[in-house]
């Protein structure tokens, strides 16, 4: 997979790629808007994508909690964040995107999770 502009919204991670893992699936996680939410924030400050403007897949082969995320972006869009004061929106032109949250590990237990916001 070639892996080609980096960008960053707080903790998350997108990149545009190729093409998209064979076994990845649907994925439905949306907000009362009915938008998709990218990253989950404890505060109710989601990550989001505009549903009307992309399908989202999800990579499901991955550890608890180490979501990977890959849209299909249709039509011009912002990945933005539900928040009073919210983290800079991303625009996004059609084209194919990995999300996934950037990740911290527990040097004590071996663990590791989601970086929370």
């Amino acid at each position: 997979m070639t892996m080609n502009t980096v960008k960053h919204q707080g903790e998350l991670r997108v990149v545009d790629v190729a093409r998209i893992p064979h076994d990845a699936t649907p994925f439905n996680d949306r907000d009362k808007d009915g938008d998709f939410i990218i990253s989950h924030s404890e505060k109710g400050h989601h990550h989001v994508l505009n549903s009307k403007h992309c399908d989202v897949l999800e990579k499901t082969d991955v550890e608890t909690g180490m979501r990977i995320l890959y849209a299909i972006v249709k039509e011009p869009t912002k990945l933005e964040q539900k928040a009073s004061t919210p983290h800079d929106a991303i625009s996004l032109v059609p084209g194919t995107y990995k999300l996934w949250p950037a990740r911290e590990v527990d040097h004590f237990t071996g663990q590791a999770r989601q970086v929370a916001d």
